[in-house]
């Protein structure tokens, strides 16, 4: 009786093992993809900056002619002309 008690505890210990090393490796698929939809979303995010960055340029240089991005531009334009003041102010304080 002792070996079937043994036997009982072995097979419920690797029945165990095998069930924390199969949700493991689920574990480590699903970050794994996680973290390549991560990387996808941040290049993204990139390629829209950089999008952005070519129209706002356009604009700068040439004029925007589409409302939607005269609009956007504009306020960048007038943030742009804070981050300036702000900037001055911060080093007239600093003299």
């Amino acid at each position: 009786m002792n070996k079937d008690v043994w036997d009982d505890i072995g097979r419920a210990v690797t029945g165990a093992a095998d069930t924390v090393s199969r949700k493991a490796a689920e574990l480590a698929d699903a970050a794994r993809l996680k973290n390549q939809i991560y990387s996808l979303e941040r290049e993204i995010r990139r390629d829209y900056e950089a999008l952005g960055r070519l129209v706002y340029d356009r604009y700068t240089e040439e004029g925007c002619t589409e409302k939607p991005f005269e609009e956007i531009c504009e306020e960048i334009a007038r943030r742009e002309i804070l981050i300036d003041q702000y900037e001055g102010e911060l080093e007239d304080r600093k003299k």
